[in-house]
Parts: structure tokens; C-alpha cells; sequence
């Protein structure tokens, strides 16, 4: 697949944080194209959405990719005594980064987040802090435990919310690298997912905005798209958030005869994905 050119730049954010970002310019020129902005999951490094960006880049829209504090385009000293969290991300690094040339003066921005990525574009989107054309999320949905099937399920979410909370109080940071779910995160990160995951809402640490009010009162078009066999986010758990954010649209990916899940679609299904997206987004009447 031919792609455009690649560069990495770097961006300092509201609270003086350098954050970097990737652009990657569409294979073939022609008009001015539409711009992704990506967000990737939590504890994912930006360079794991190659093939997506190949993807998209190939049909000709230019990808803004953000990495997130702590990963590598976007380092920070001392992961346990950071105190970073959901509120940093969506009220300093995304207004950050739809600052600069290459989204600022897209005639067309669309907002995409894959998991916890997709969550802050949700929040950053419906609090004003941001203003993309549309919001799209990939595998993002509550982490609550009510949305589990079963009681055993359920059940074993909320232990596993507990171990969370129990291990980030006790270190002062989360160890995801040794557990294999989110890398090594700062407390306070944890504490704004734990939170979402305890109670089925938003409340972010250290931010008296009401963000559940602001997703139902969304009007900036939006996606939510789940994967057929994600172990992580069912398609209860999509729809039970797509309702919160003022009944979204939501579209279900299956991917016949390749096993993906939570993380590996964006290696091994990624035109699968992207396909039902841009269907969504050419539908959509540019503002």
C-alpha cells in the first residue's frame, strides 16, 4: 500500500508538558484532505497503529497521531511521581494539539480515540475544550461493572477494579507493565479509570466540571464502534456508553476468519475497522 510522507513533531501543552505527535501526509495529493486526530489506548505506544495509519494515509487522509504522556514520543521523568491524569490529557494535550498548522487549518478534522483514547475524545469534544467536525471511538466503552454479562462476570470486574485501586494505592503508581493492562501509569490516571469503572460516570481527579452532563447534551456527530471478540469492552458495555453520550451511533465489527481482541485489530484487522468508519464518515455532510 503506498503511503505519504511521515514526521514527528512536538508540542508544549497547558501545563508546560512536550507532547508528541506523528503526521502522516496521504499517499496522493488532490484536495485539501480530511485530518485524523488518533488517540491511542492506554499505555499503547503511538507506533503499534502503523497498519491504521497505512490505512488511512492510503485513501487519502492525513493522520495526526498523539502519543500520550509517558510513552515514547512524549516522555516523562519519573512515572511514580507523576500526577497526571484524565483531566491533564483532555484540558492541556488535545487543546494543544489542535493547535498546531496541520489541524488547525484542516478544512475537516475528525476526533478518533481507540479505548481510554476514545474516552478522552468523548470528554475533551463535549466539554468544549475541542471542536472536531466528529468524534469516532474504537473498542471504547464503561469499564463498569454492570456492564459484564453474568455474576460471575460481574464479579470478577469488580475484584479486578479492587486490585487495581488496592495495588495503585499501595506503590503509588500502577505497574500495568507486570500485569499486562495499561503499563506503567501514574496514581492518578488510575484513580479517574478505577472511578468510571466503580460507578458507570465520569468524575475526573482534581476537575469539578460535570462531564456526564456534557456527553448527554453532545451534538457533534459521533461513533462508537465495538470489535467482535473483545474481552475487555462487550457491546453492552459500547451501548451503555454510547447512551450516555446523548444516544451515539454505534456500529458492531466483526472480522470473518481473523481472531482479533481489544488490541490486536489495529495488526491484524486494520482496513476491516477503518472500512465501517470511513463509510460513516462519507455519509456525514462536512460543517
Amino acid at each position: 500500500m503506498r503511503t505519504g510522507s511521515t514526521n514527528t513533531a512536538t508540542v508544549v501543552a497547558g501545563d508546560g508538558h512536550t507532547i508528541g505527535y506523528e503526521v502522516r501526509e496521504p499517499a496522493r495529493p488532490g484536495d485539501p484532505p480530511t485530518t485524523v486526530v488518533f488517540l491511542p489506548a492506554l499505555g499503547v505506544p503511538l507506533s503499534y497503529y502503523t497498519r491504521l495509519f497505512d490505512v488511512w494515509a492510503g485513501g487519502g487522509r492525513r493522520v495526526v497521531g498523539v502519543e500520550h504522556r509517558g510513552q515514547p514520543l512524549s516522555p516523562i521523568a519519573g512515572i511514580r511521581r507523576g500526577r497526571f491524569g484524565y483531566r491533564e490529557m483532555v484540558r492541556h494535550d488535545l487543546p494543544a494539539v489542535f493547535a498546531v498548522p496541520q489541524v488547525r487549518e484542516a478544512p475537516r478534522v475528525v476526533l478518533v480515540g481507540h479505548s481510554m483514547g476514545g474516552a478522552l475524545a468523548l470528554l475533551s469534544t463535549a466539554a468544549g475544550l475541542v471542536a472536531p467536525h466528529a468524534v469516532v471511538t474504537i473498542a471504547t466503552g464503561t469499564s463498569w461493572c454492570a456492564a459484564e454479562f453474568g455474576a460471575l462476570r460481574r464479579a470478577q470486574r469488580h475484584v479486578g477494579v479492587r486490585v487495581v485501586r488496592a495495588i495503585t494505592g499501595t506503590l503509588g503508581y500502577w505497574p500495568g507493565h507486570r500485569f499486562g493492562f495499561g503499563g506503567r501509569q501514574p496514581s492518578t490516571v488510575m484513580r479517574d479509570w478505577a472511578y468510571e469503572a466503580s460507578h458507570g460516570r465520569f468524575r475526573l481527579h482534581g476537575d469539578p466540571f460535570d462531564y456526564e452532563r456534557a456527553l448527554s447534551e453532545m451534538t457533534t456527530p459521533r461513533l462508537l464502534l465495538g470489535i467482535d471478540g473483545d474481552h475487555l469492552i462487550n457491546p453492552r458495555a459500547v451501548a451503555l456508553l454510547a447512551r450516555r453520550a446523548a444516544r451515539a451511533e454505534r456500529r458492531q465489527v466483526r472480522v470473518p476468519g481473523v481472531p482479533v481482541d481489544h488490541f490486536s485489530w489495529a495488526r491484524r484487522a486494520a482496513a476491516d475497522v477503518a472500512a465501517p468508519i470511513d463509510h460513516w464518515l462519507d455519509r456525514l455532510q462536512p460543517s
